[in-house]
């Protein structure tokens, strides 16, 4: 096990996801810590996980794309401990640590569980942030820590994302074009061909702000300019960390990793290749988290981006999304989510 790297997954009510990602990170070439953050799921995943890692349970792959006969190789029962918030000072311990995050934190504020944890635990000096919803090719690890240990100035960092059910195809590559006019993002080399060989240099210059869903960042960004935004519940919060870095510290790109993603099934985001809609629980939290980044940044920029998801609300109403709609109206208006609409 590689002691000076750890692998962070925050998991909510995505036991089966997580045992998968779990199961390509335990059979990959190279293993760092691994810790998972349970944002209170309460259907049972913490145990589902612990079961799996004492050997009683089969990892449940997804796609035939990806059945792999490692996954049955690995050395079970993995050695891990349970944990809560409250025992996050003590460091990882164990290969595997499950932390009882004791609510849902939502993504900015799972992951920052699993930093407190890993930052407390002696020589790591690289976090891995990796979705719960994906799966990584055997070699990814070691490219990770072998491609920071050759570039010193990087701070951060991200990979090429292929689609898991579409596996010849790229979400993106490293991450995204950021507009600040907009507010919105542009995904790098969205839908190339998986066997696209890439200029490595070209996509970091491009890259303003690297993809949440695999995203490598050094101890020393951490300690520069802090965690993760807790405010930011879901999204906004990579563009955040990498504006308050962005004096600091060098974007670079893992070319040698590979990372496959389920793309959205976490919180229910629209898909990159397709038209299906954001989920309400979705549409809200971008358009909150798009207030609270705007007043924080670029506080002279609000009317346009009130105007923005005014224009977004009209076309939910137009497009007869009566839920989207009624998510997109309480965050433009700073109301709680409705947890009486559908997630």
């Amino acid at each position: 096990m590689d002691t000076r790297f750890a692998v962070i997954l925050v998991n909510w009510r995505g036991a089966d996801d997580t045992i998968e990602c779990l199961a390509s990170l335990f059979s990959a070439d190279h293993t760092p810590y691994i810790i998972v953050v349970d944002n209170d799921s309460g259907d049972g995943s913490v145990e589902r996980i612990a079961e799996w890692a004492r050997g009683h349970a089969d990892v449940p792959v997804a796609s035939t794309h990806h059945l792999n006969k490692a996954y049955k190789e690995i050395e079970r029962p993995i050695d891990f401990e349970i944990i809560d918030r409250t025992q996050l000072g003590r460091g990882a311990k164990k290969p595997l640590t499950i932390i009882n995050s004791g609510g849902n934190l939502g993504f900015a504020g799972g992951n920052n569980r699993g930093l407190e944890l890993a930052l407390a635990t002696d020589d790591v000096s690289l976090f891995w942030l990796l979705n719960n919803d994906t799966i990584v090719e055997p070699a990814t690890p070691l490219a990770i820590r072998n491609t920071f240990a050759a570039n010193p100035k990087w701070g951060m960092a991200g990979t090429p994302i292929r689609l898991y059910h579409r596996p010849d195809r790229h979400q993106l590559v490293n991450g995204m074009r950021f507009s600040v006019l907009t507010g919105a993002g542009q995904a790098i080399e969205k839908g190339s061909p998986a066997d696209r060989m890439f200029d490595s240099k070209r996509i970091a210059a491009e890259t303003d702000f690297v993809c949440g869903a695999s995203i490598i960042v050094t101890r020393d960004l951490i300690e520069s300019v802090g965690m993760m935004e807790d405010a930011f519940f879901l999204y906004y919060e990579e563009i955040d960390w990498a504006l308050r870095a962005k004096d600091k510290f060098e974007i670079g790109f893992v070319l040698g990793a590979v990372v496959y993603h389920k793309e959205g099934a976490s919180a229910g985001s629209s898909s990159l290749l397709s038209n299906s809609a954001r989920s309400p629980l979705s549409e809200y939290h971008h358009i909150r988290s798009k207030m609270i980044f705007c007043r924080k940044h670029y506080p002279l920029l609000l009317p346009v981006y009130f105007a923005q998801n005014l224009i977004i609300l009209m076309r939910r109403i137009w497009r007869r999304q009566p839920p989207q709609a009624n998510a997109v109206f309480r965050a433009i208006f700073g109301l709680p989510f409705n947890r009486g609409v559908k997630a």
